[in-house]
């Protein structure tokens, strides 16, 4: 028969008209048949239980074969992770490929027509399918941060959605959200507040980096959790919008350097930074423009002007108009006409300036400490960044009217 299949294979095929070798066994002999590691068959060739395919069962392996995918080899704890899930009957389907080495050269995967299984030497074989699969394999398989699955996808808790653990984080998926990955800190302060039974509900955002810095954060259904190596991990249940209008870019420290240290101190709040909208403004005779005293409630006719310009704005939302210098010279300045919540800070400010004058904006006033926020003792001289708010600061922040409910 070898010698017979042999021939077959090399043969010109149109001169064989009448002679017809099944797939399986052209499969079986391309591998090395009877000298290969399947071994010897154990079955005949047979038809599967869903009526359409066949297979044949040898010492070390299995060939199945399906005629819109041709036949492939499974063998070892793949094959037992497949027949645990009900062979070509389970979701799975067939295999469409052989067994073959994942590209980080450590493991092993068969993918099928509605899945892949795979397996590494430390964590076994588990399968992933659908949109889960879907997310893995855009993240980059196994060779992503995620590495091997740990679990086979499994219905929530909750019995609403679905999710695979893997050895460095896991993908939640449900209908309405979709799949998403958590992982890290960020996902065990997730997983202390109960997964997607807690408040904060399904992932909604991969975990992204926030304004280019050191910071991470993942949103959720309900909130948003917030991690850096200073403040930790940090749920975000309110948010402030802010809109950058620009005179003169800032010279000192980037814009993304200012709101990823916003951001950061924000979060000790439990208070989310949106950067909505970033405008480039052309008003030269403001560029240095003129405060007055600074003072709450009291503005000038240059503050009313600049003020004015609230482009692509929300009612609730606040501005930050940058600018060459203030007139006497500050930092920046808070003052802002009634129903123009915002702020000027100068092009040479720090990189705590932008959430110490917001802070103002949501209500809070100068200490004389230079370890708090709103020290007003000069930002430059903050002592332990990033720096603290208390608890009565972060209630008058909530308050304020500008900070919303995630």
């Amino acid at each position: 028969m070898a010698k017979i299949v042999k021939e077959y294979l090399n043969a010109d095929l149109s001169k064989l008209p009448n002679f017809t070798i099944h797939p399986i066994v052209l499969k079986y002999w391309a591998l090395g048949g009877g000298s290969s590691w399947l071994g010897p068959n154990t079955t005949p060739i047979t038809t599967c239980p869903d009526g359409v395919g066949s297979y044949q069962h040898y010492v070390n392996g299995s060939i199945y074969y399906h005629p819109s995918v041709g036949a492939h080899e499974v063998h070892g704890l793949i094959k037992a992770r497949w027949s645990s899930l009900g062979w070509e009957t389970s979701f799975l389907g067939y295999p469409i490929t052989d067994e073959s080495t994942t590209p980080d050269g450590i493991g092993r995967y068969n993918h099928f027509q509605g899945g892949s299984i795979y397996w590494s030497p430390s964590t076994g074989a588990w399968e992933v399918h659908g949109s889960i699969r879907g997310k893995y394999s855009a993240l980059g398989w196994e060779r992503s941060f995620l590495g091997y699955p740990l679990t086979n996808e499994t219905t929530t808790p909750d019995g609403i959605g679905r999710y695979n653990h893997f050895q460095g984080g896991s993908i939640y998926w449900s209908p309405g959200t979709g799949a998403w990955e958590v992982h890290g800190s960020i996902r065990e302060k997730w997983s202390s507040l109960g997964w997607e039974r807690s408040a904060l509900g399904y992932p909604i955002s991969d975990e992204q980096v926030v304004f280019g810095g050191d910071g991470r954060i993942s949103h959720f259904q309900h909130g948003s959790i917030y991690w850096s190596a200073t403040a930790g991990a940090r749920v975000l249940r309110e948010r402030v919008r802010v809109h950058v209008k620009t005179l003169e870019t800032p010279v000192s420290f980037t814009l993304n350097e200012q709101f990823a240290a916003m951001q950061e101190v924000y979060a000790m709040a439990g208070i989310q930074v949106d950067w909505a909208t970033t405008e480039n403004l052309v008003l030269a005779a403001l560029n240095d423009v003129d405060v007055g005293g600074c003072t709450m409630g009291s503005v000038t006719a240059e503050q009313v002007t600049l003020f004015g310009n609230r482009n692509f704005v929300g009612v609730d939302d606040m501005v930050v108009y940058y600018v060459r210098s203030t007139v006497p010279a500050y930092n920046g300045c808070a003052a802002h006409p009634a129903g123009r919540p915002g702020a000027v800070v100068v092009r040479s400010a720090s990189r705590w300036t932008l959430g110490h004058e917001l802070g103002h904006v949501l209500g809070l006033r100068h200490v004389s400490l230079s370890d708090r926020l709103m020290t007003g003792l000069g930002t430059f001289g903050i002592t332990n960044p990033p720096p603290d708010l208390i608890a009565s600061e972060v209630t008058t922040m909530i308050a304020s009217g500008l900070s919303t409910a995630l």
